[in-house]
């Protein structure tokens, strides 16, 4: 025994400098991938921010006058605030079709089969393009489309509408329809943890099915509500091309600007300054969302 301890405390070091060189291994890649693809865009971004566009040649500084700019200047933050807007509107209406579904697929589908089923239906659009389904959008908003011809069909209307596109009701349609399946996924992975157990001894105790809900299913839940709220707000917040083929005249939102700005504009230090801009409100959010989680977070 005594021999066998000794040859293991002689091998401990060498033993620790394998596992420091294997957790090394496996750590390097996503360390990398987040410096590279993180930290050093965010670095470079920043620096364009604080520098100035002489003719066609960016010239280097630390100049405060394009955040100036993106929040004085019309119409950089009016164009931010009413982005903010669209994504909010977009993750209210995701969160709400997409909570019964999710509740659905926890609690109400007994059968496995069915439960796979109902998940297949949700990731279904997925499998299709970004620019078919706006398209798919478009065509069924537009005075020839399905909507208006279903409607002079039942006879609720006896000519076209053009109320139902290129206006902000068609955007937040479209990017509510591609966005849902993500707050669905959300909330059903947090109300997967959920034990069948305390639903059951809630009724046992008398308990209402509102009461259930209230009481039990929707703290529970709240994680994946806030969670699904933020990704389909910066989804629909820094979208392009929905407001792009379906939004009018007046729906321009924040990333059509800063695209524009980086092509025919050619003022990279204000793209930049309305990029860190967006970076800040987005770590707000955050913010934000861990408070609102942690405040209404229950272990199980």
């Amino acid at each position: 025994m005594t021999v066998q301890a000794d040859i293991l405390t002689e091998n401990a070091p060498d033993m620790r400098r394998i596992e420091r060189r294997r957790a090394l291994f496996w750590l390097l890649p996503p360390i990398l991938w987040f410096v590279g693809f993180m930290l050093v865009p965010y670095a470079i971004t920043l620096f364009y921010s604080f520098g100035r566009m002489d003719y066609v040649q960016f010239v280097a500084g630390f100049s405060l006058d394009n955040y100036v700019k993106v929040l004085t200047v019309q119409p950089y933050a009016g164009l931010i605030l009413r982005s903010a807007k669209i994504g909010l509107l977009t993750a209210f209406w995701s969160t709400l079709l997409a909570y019964p579904v999710a509740i659905a697929m926890a609690f109400y589908l007994s059968s496995e089969c069915a439960k796979h089923i109902l998940y297949i239906l949700v990731i279904l659009p997925w499998w299709a393009s970004y620019l078919v389904k706006a398209y798919a959008w478009k065509t069924i908003l537009g005075t020839h489309g399905l909507l208006n011809e279903g409607l002079i069909w039942l006879g609720v209307i006896d000519e076209p509408l053009t109320v139902f596109l290129y206006n902000d009701f068609s955007i937040i349609l479209t990017l509510t329809y591609i966005f849902t399946p993500f707050a669905v996924l959300s909330i059903y992975a947090q109300l997967e943890r959920l034990p069948l157990s305390l639903i059951e001894a809630a009724r046992d105790l008398g308990a209402t099915g509102w009461e259930t809900f209230i009481k039990v299913i929707w703290p529970i839940s709240i994680p994946g509500v806030l969670a699904g709220g933020v990704i389909t707000f910066s989804l629909g917040f820094g979208d392009f091309i929905a407001p792009a083929l379906l939004g009018g005249a007046d729906s321009i939102m924040i990333s059509s600007v800063v695209i524009s700005l980086l092509g025919v504009a050619n003022d990279r230090p204000l793209a930049a300054a309305i990029g860190v801009a967006i970076i800040l409100m987005a770590m707000a959010l955050l913010t934000v969302s861990q408070y609102l989680e942690k405040r209404t977070q229950v272990r199980l």
